[in-house]
């Protein structure tokens, strides 16, 4: 019915995007990589690293925590998280720095991580311009992957009703190109290569310093 009242109106909803198609259409290179923890070792492996989101807040598990699997290959790795109660049982594990707030670092390092932690932010632009003071050759910025096959098929869409399977903490889903538009948009970052790792279900951007 509504679409009978449009057509009579003169009203076509539809030309607007196809006058832009182009303009819609954002196209992102991307390398895929299966193992997400083995990629992460092996571009800290000796290197002075700091890693963000390192108590995995609220799921803690010494053998599957990466912040412990790190200390065993970097040759300095300091880590960072809002979660102090979380810092205090991290130290049990592994006795290096701990930070709390961007004014504490005044260090430089190799490796600037941070894995699945920009989805749980409150506000993403000034997260995103207080990592630029971050004193780091290279920056790993990783979030969900919302173009995963894996993540789409375990969502269930009912007649009015949606089921999501999603950590309840994350407040929005990423795209390769969406990730990477943030970091260049509201950083001094800018993107030198997107990786899609564990079977695709994350979304990982390679960046340093404009």
């Amino acid at each position: 019915m509504l679409k009978k009242l449009l057509n009579k109106l003169g009203i076509d909803i539809r030309k607007p995007y196809e006058k832009h198609t182009k303009f819609w259409q954002q196209e992102v290179a991307f390398k895929s990589i299966n193992e997400r923890v083995l990629f992460f070792l092996e571009r800290c492996i000796k290197k002075r690293v700091l890693h963000f989101g390192c108590t995995d807040w609220p799921i803690f598990d010494p053998s599957y925590n990466l912040h412990i699997k790190l200390a065993k290959v970097a040759t300095e790795l300091h880590g960072f998280d809002i979660d102090k109660e979380g810092i205090a049982n991290l130290k049990k594990y592994v006795d290096q720095s701990y930070f709390s707030s961007f004014e504490e670092l005044n260090t430089h390092y190799d490796v600037c991580l941070v894995p699945e932690t920009i989805e749980h932010v409150d506000n993403v632009g000034i997260f995103l311009k207080a990592l630029s003071s971050v004193n780091a050759d290279v920056f790993y910025i990783t979030a969900p992957n919302c173009f995963s096959k894996a993540h789409i098929k375990r969502n269930f869409y009912g007649k009015n009703k949606i089921i999501e399977v999603v950590h309840p903490d994350h407040n929005c889903w990423y795209s390769p190109f969406t990730l990477k538009n943030q970091i260049e948009k509201y950083s001094s970052l800018k993107v030198d290569e997107i990786f899609l790792l564990n079977n695709d279900t994350m979304v990982c951007c390679k960046a340093s310093k404009r």
